[in-house]
């Protein structure tokens, strides 16, 4: 897909950017992560030079779409732990990521490297931690997890599942029910 280059310096850079991101996203679902910087400029309708100027690096571009999923799921997770039903809307907000995890064309190693390189994805990343453990913690409180259950057991199901996202979503959501029965106390 050919994004026309027309209009192109008509857009603000958060428009470029956000545009870019898009892009990005779209091509390294169809390509894999290998895919080269050229292909995305070529997506745009621009040169490559004008993608530096918007994101940087081919990681900091990765990086920027980490810290973009990190703070979906934080807002994700901060919204399940304001629900009045802490246990369904863990459950919701569970089956919601393994639906990301699925469609997602970054996987964990990509995670992990953007991590690596800069504060900004660290900070990005643990803030989603943070909001996981919230909402955990939140069911916790209200009876419907075990105390030995912690934010871990569902990174390593998300860290799982963008992994081996060939699973398919039967499988991969009755996984995410297998490990939330395993953390519910009722």
């Amino acid at each position: 897909m050919t994004i026309p280059a027309q209009g192109w310096t008509k857009l603000s850079q958060a428009e470029k950017r956000t545009r870019t991101l898009e892009a990005a996203d779209l091509l390294f679902a169809r390509e894999g992560l290998d895919a080269p910087m050229p292909a995305l400029a070529e997506a745009l309708g621009i040169g490559v030079g004008s993608i530096y100027r918007q994101v940087g690096t081919k990681d900091e571009l990765i990086g920027a779409l980490v810290i973009e999923r990190s703070r979906a799921l934080s807002r994700r997770f901060d919204e399940a732990a304001a629900r009045p039903d802490a246990w369904q809307a863990l459950r919701d907000a569970v089956h919601e990521t393994v639906d990301d995890c699925l469609r997602d064309a970054l996987t964990q190693s990509a995670w992990d490297q953007a991590a690596i390189v800069s504060d900004e994805v660290r900070d990005a990343r643990q803030q989603a931690t943070d909001s996981l453990t919230a909402m955990l913690e939140r069911a916790r409180e209200a009876g419907e997890v075990t105390d030995e259950a912690s934010a871990d057991d569902l990174r390593l199901l998300f860290f799982a599942l963008r992994e081996f996202s060939s699973v398919g979503a039967d499988h991969a959501h009755r996984f995410a029910d297998v490990v939330l029965r395993g953390i519910r106390s009722r």
